[in-house]
């Protein structure tokens, strides 16, 4: 706007002075902040959580006056977190939505604004949407199976699962890994420090097929040599077997025999180039590997079916690791389908093809997601299904004494009560009596061994100091005193 001015004389004091009289200028209006989109937009359905942030995206870049804060609101029993503006959006954090609940979110004129001079505020906005609704997880109570999953089991293993499921929901059998290699110097060194010993004691075939790739290891069990297995058995302990299955990554590892090499400590990280579809399919080198060394162990297992021994069999534990994070063991790579497939597959790889009636199927559930305690969803998808699997079980690395009661809920609601839930593998000691109290009976409880100097230890130390696990020995002593507990002094005769 050009300026006009008028001089006028006036006189004052004798002097003649002129006045400037100029006409005020016009300002133009800037134009109002306007709303360009919303997240979620307007009408979206089935969104999923209890907590949304709603996004109000402008076309410049806006505030939001302190007093207006108060005025965005939310429809029904939600509640309002905050409400910020940053650059050109205006988000507002909603908790509380309900399972299937119906909302609007509502800003009123005049609460956000421009940052130009006289400028209008932005008009009033709202956006609407849905929640998803969720069938809500029923809680299941104890009603396992009374029979096992493989109709010709031989009577040992019957006996034993009978006694299991005699037990189940009252009292809980004690269980430590005997060692990592094929002996019992850990379970030992509970015993001889508490004058109790564990009634449950677990073996690994953790060491098939593992040598250095430079030079044979020598202290790779002979698994043909069922000893350790059989002197526990006599001694009234209860057999579980794990099998941290290693396979190669290239066909040259899998088919180099020469001097009896074979590969390092591959059965997780570094074996995605195996995998389970691969293993799965017809005619690849994989699915050779995997039917040969199928093989051979369900000939370890059958040595201790001709003696009589049943056996608690977990393989392909902790195949789901962290259902966000992933899974760090080969089995779990290809996703549930995969995994649930090499489950069945290696069922009645053993069960028909090699007869293998002493076996007690174990599966892990893994109850972890981002960290946190996982779904039932996520436990079902892995879930191999009743006719495959005996027990359920949960590998928990927690805090000492807990009972873990949500775990144990979790993983019995994933199987509608309809499998016994143990605690398949541990470090730090749980609060036993908690169990019980607190509704989480696990059948069993097997603590994981540990080596320091070639010596048991009762604890897990990281490098940086920290504890992984800490067990006392007045920690142990008290579990196996427990009069929840069963002991191997309280186990009958299974033969």
């Amino acid at each position: 706007m050009k300026r006009i001015k008028f001089l006028l004389p006036i006189a004052l004091g004798g002097a003649l002075l002129f006045n400037g009289c100029q006409q005020d200028p016009v300002i133009e209006k800037a134009e109002a902040p306007r709303l360009v989109s919303t997240s979620p937009a307007d009408g979206t359905a089935h969104l999923k959580g209890n907590t949304l942030s709603v996004v109000f995206t402008m076309d410049q870049n806006v505030k939001v006056t302190a007093s207006g804060i108060q005025q965005v609101s939310v429809s029904g029993n939600a509640t309002i977190a905050s409400v910020n503006a940053y650059n050109k959006d205006v988000t507002v954090n909603v908790e509380g939505l309900e399972n299937g609940g119906s909302y609007t979110v509502s800003i009123p004129a005049g609460v956000v604004q421009g940052f130009k001079e006289n400028q209008e505020s932005a008009a009033a906005m709202s956006v609407s949407f849905s929640m998803e609704y969720v069938e809500p997880e029923k809680h299941y109570g104890l009603e396992p199976s009374a029979s096992l999953s493989n109709a010709k089991s031989t009577a040992q293993a019957r006996k034993l699962y009978s006694y299991l499921l005699g037990n189940y929901g009252t009292r809980t059998l004690s269980g430590a890994m005997g060692g990592t290699a094929w002996e019992t110097s850990y379970t030992d060194h509970i015993g001889s420090l508490t004058g109790i010993y564990p009634a449950i004691v677990g073996f690994d075939y953790i060491f098939n097929n593992w040598a250095d790739r430079k030079s044979e290891w020598s202290g790779r069990p002979d698994y043909t040599d069922i000893t350790p297995v059989k002197q526990a058995w006599e001694a009234h302990n209860i057999i579980q077997i794990g099998w941290h299955w290693c396979v190669p990554t290239t066909t040259e590892e899998a088919f180099d025999t020469s001097g009896g090499k074979r590969y390092i400590d591959t059965y997780s990280y570094n074996t995605k180039a195996f995998g389970v579809e691969n293993a799965l399919r017809e005619g690849t080198w994989q699915n050779a590997e995997m039917k040969k060394q199928l093989k051979q162990v369900a000939g370890f297992l059958a040595l201790l079916q001709q003696e009589g021994i049943p056996v608690l069999w977990r393989p392909l534990h902790e195949a789901a690791g962290d259902y966000t994070w992933g899974a760090w063991f080969w089995w779990g790579y290809d996703g549930a389908d995969a995994c649930k497939r090499l489950w069945q597959y290696m069922y009645k790889e053993f069960t028909e093809t090699y007869g293998l009636n002493n076996l007690i199927w174990v599966w892990t559930a893994q109850t972890s997601d981002a960290g946190k305690l996982s779904s039932v969803s996520n436990l079902q998808a892995w879930y191999p299904g009743d006719e495959y699997v005996d027990l359920v079980g949960a590998d928990l690395y927690v805090t000492k004494n807990t009972t873990q009661s949500a775990a144990f809920q979790l993983v019995n609601d994933s199987v509608k009560g309809g499998k016994m839930v143990v605690l398949s593998e541990f470090g730090n000691l749980l609060d036993i009596d908690g169990f019980f109290s607190e509704n989480a009976p696990w059948g069993y409880f097997m603590n994981w061994c540990n080596f320091e100097n070639n010596q048991p230890v009762l604890w897990c130390k990281n490098s940086d100091g920290s504890y992984s696990w800490n067990n006392t020995a007045e920690d142990w002593k008290a579990a196996l005193s427990n009069t929840h507990t069963i002991n191997r002094k309280d186990v009958p005769s299974l033969k």
